[in-house]
C-alpha cells in the first residue's frame, strides 16, 4: 500500500490524490482545470491522464472526439476480483520459495516477520499513521515477491498495485485498527515460508489475500454509497 509522500510530476500528483481519496469517484477531470491547479501546461496533464486511464484509475464516457474523463468508480465486485487476482498470482509465485536452500528460507522468514512486527507496531500507535502502516504491510509482501516471483509476474502484480492501494487507502481504516485476522494470516505465511512445502506456501498466501478481499467487501457493503460512485465535489 504505497504512495509517494513527495509527488512531483502531474502523474504522481494526480495518482496520489486519487489513491488517497482526495479526488473522489466520479470527480470530473478536465485538462485545463488540472493544469491550473497543478501550475503546469496541459501537455503533461494530458499524458498523465492517459497513463491513469491505462491503470484503471481514470475512466472515459467514450463519447465524442474528446471524451469526458472522471475518477473511476469503486465497487464491491471490483475489490473481490482484484484481491483474488493478486492472491492467485502472488501465491503461485510463492511456491518457488520451497526450492530455496534451508538457510535462505529461514532468512526470508525472519525478514518478513520483521516487516510484520513493524506493521503491528504501527497499528498500535496512539496517533495512527496510515502511510507508515501501509508501507510496512506492503514491505511484508514485497519481500516475498522479490524472493520468489519472476519479472513477468512481478510486472503483473505491480500493474494491479494502484487499484489495490486505492481500495486500501479508502476502506482499510474502516477495517482497522484491529488487524488480528491479518496478523494470524501473516504468521501462517511466515511459518510456511520457513519449512513447509510449496502447496502450503501458496495456500497461506492465497488465504491472506482472499480473506483480505472479503474483509474489505464487508465494510464496503456497510459504507455510504457515495464512497463507491457518488460525486463528492471538489477535493
Amino acid at each position: 500500500m504505497t504512495t509517494s509522500a513527495h509527488a512531483s510530476g502531474p502523474y504522481e500528483q494526480l495518482r496520489d490524490r486519487i489513491i488517497r481519496g482526495r479526488l473522489k469517484p466520479g470527480y470530473p477531470l478536465v485538462e485545463a482545470g488540472a493544469a491550473r491547479e497543478l501550475g503546469m501546461s496541459r501537455t503533461p496533464i494530458r499524458a498523465a491522464l492517459q497513463r491513469l486511464r491505462l491503470e484503471g484509475l481514470v475512466v472515459s464516457d467514450g463519447g465524442g472526439e474528446r471524451p469526458r474523463l472522471a475518477v473511476a468508480p469503486l465497487s464491491r465486485e471490483g475489490v473481490g476480483e482484484l484481491y483474488r487476482a493478486v492472491g492467485a498470482l502472488e501465491g503461485l509465485a510463492a511456491r518457488a520459495v520451497a526450492e530455496l536452500p534451508v538457510a535462505a528460507r529461514r532468512k526470508l522468514g525472519t525478514s518478513m516477520a520483521a516487516h510484520d512486527a513493524r506493521f503491528r507496531r504501527a497499528a498500535r500507535a496512539t496517533a495512527l499513521d496510515w502511510n507508515d502502516l501501509f508501507l510496512h504491510h506492503d514491505a511484508f509482501h514485497r519481500e516475498l515477491r522479490t524472493a520468489a516471483a519472476g519479472p513477468q509476474v512481478r510486472a503483473l502484480l505491480e500493474a494491479l498495485r494502484p487499484q489495490i492501494d486505492r481500495y486500501e487507502w479508502i476502506f482499510a481504516p474502516l477495517v482497522g485498527p484491529d488487524f488480528s485476522a491479518t496478523y494470524a494470516e501473516h504468521d501462517e505465511i511466515v511459518r510456511a515460508v520457513v519449512d513447509r512445502p510449496a502447496a502450503q506456501i501458496e495456500r497461506a498466501v492465497r488465504a491472506n489475500w482472499f480473506n483480505g478481499g472479503e474483509r474489505l467487501t464487508a465494510v464496503i457493503e456497510e459504507a455510504d454509497a457515495s464512497l463507491l460512485t457518488g460525486r463528492w465535489g471538489a477535493p
